[in-house]
């Protein structure tokens, strides 16, 4: 008998294309969603959907009962209304955390949990206390970029945006119910690949002016993730990761900003790149040379206050609020990939520049660009 799994957020970008790899393996899938989200993809897919949202306790257990592994990848990048990160990146992990626990102590069996987090909860990569190699070998998960070391599960977290706090938050409390449901936390950085429509502009841009858009002066590196690498390695967590411990965030007090990282994961690619290296693929990919465009630090913040403007007026989600124009200047976004790779066996070996290609291909296919 093949397993169940339910997931939310299934109608999102990563959700769909886990959606699409659970049901190749045969496996039943139910998927938490709005009667008012666009659900086609998933009916092609042959899903079963059950009708609500985070705050649906009922939906939640309806979803959860008879589940074997439990994927909570429902959350929020953007806030329109103050409030609204809380609400959904900690109350709804809250809430699906809390019902696995009751289920699981009603059945006798509490389902493995896996969650989707954000390298922002982990917060910006320290400072390196060595020279480093500035990243040419990224060997080493102590080597220097642009004088900053890798994020490692074992940092203690350090937010640096409203998203971030909320993320961590979310963190917190699925650990507060570790002890009665299985649990495993799983942190991205900037997720690329077919199907991500939020970075149309990026590519829109490159097509039609040549241009990439950098913010701020410095050209940093950044830790990226094929959207179906981290599919396999999500579904590898469930199957085989470490299960967090409700101290898996505290400090130890023995271990200068260290913690246990027990049952958290980064899911990367072994080496960052600099953000004009990603453009440059897109370039590439399009047959031309695409030049790099650094934007000022003032016109980054003005545009996210633009942007805070247009949530107010037009109530619309824009590209870029305050929110985002902070991690893009003040943010170091990069982490290693070491402790998934050694425990889960997970290696993501296709050359970024290969996957940026395709995710270029996926776009002009798309009619997006």
């Amino acid at each position: 008998m093949s397993e169940t799994f339910f997931i939310t957020g299934a109608t999102g970008f990563v959700g769909g294309r886990l959606a699409e790899r659970l049901i190749e393996t045969g496996a039943r899938v139910r998927c938490l969603a709005r009667p008012t989200s666009n659900r086609r993809r998933l009916e092609a897919l042959g899903v079963e959907f059950v009708d609500g949202d985070l705050n649906d306790r009922a939906a939640l257990r309806r979803g959860v009962e008879g589940a074997n592994v439990v994927f909570h990848l429902a959350g929020l990048t953007r806030e329109r209304r103050r409030g609204e990160f809380d609400a959904i990146n900690r109350v709804g992990a809250r809430n699906v955390a809390e019902v696995c626990a009751e289920v699981g102590k009603a059945s006798g069996s509490a389902p493995t949990l896996v969650a989707v987090s954000s390298l922002a909860a982990a917060g910006s990569a320290p400072k390196s206390g060595k020279n480093g190699n500035n990243g040419k070998s990224g060997k080493s998960e102590d080597a220097a970029f642009d004088g900053r070391r890798l994020k490692r599960e074992t940092d203690v977290p350090n937010p640096i945006s409203a998203y971030g706090r909320s993320k961590l938050a979310g963190e917190r409390e699925l650990l507060r119910f570790a002890a009665a449901t299985p649990t495993t936390i799983v942190r991205p950085p900037y997720v690329f690949g077919p199907g991500d429509a939020a970075s149309t502009p990026l590519y829109k841009i490159a097509n039609e002016k040549g241009l990439f858009l950098v913010p701020g002066w410095l050209d940093r590196f950044y830790s990226f993730v094929d959207v179906d690498d981290l599919a396999t390695l999500l579904i590898a967590a469930a199957e085989r990761g470490e299960r967090a411990e409700p101290s898996t965030l505290d400090p130890i007090p023995a271990k200068n900003g260290r913690c246990s990282g027990r049952g958290v994961y980064f899911a990367t690619s072994p080496t960052p790149v600099r953000f004009s290296e990603f453009g440059a693929a897109i370039g590439n990919a399009l047959g031309r040379k695409v030049k790099t465009q650094k934007i000022p630090p003032m016109g980054v913040l003005g545009t996210g206050v633009y942007g805070e403007i247009v949530k107010i007026v037009a109530k619309k989600s824009p590209p870029l609020d305050w929110n985002k124009a902070v991690e893009a200047l003040f943010g170091a976004w990069i982490c290693s990939g070491d402790k998934a790779a050694r425990g889960l066996g997970v290696r993501f070996e296709t050359p970024l520049a290969e996957q940026f290609a395709a995710a270029t291909d996926w776009y002009r296919r798309e009619g997006l660009i």
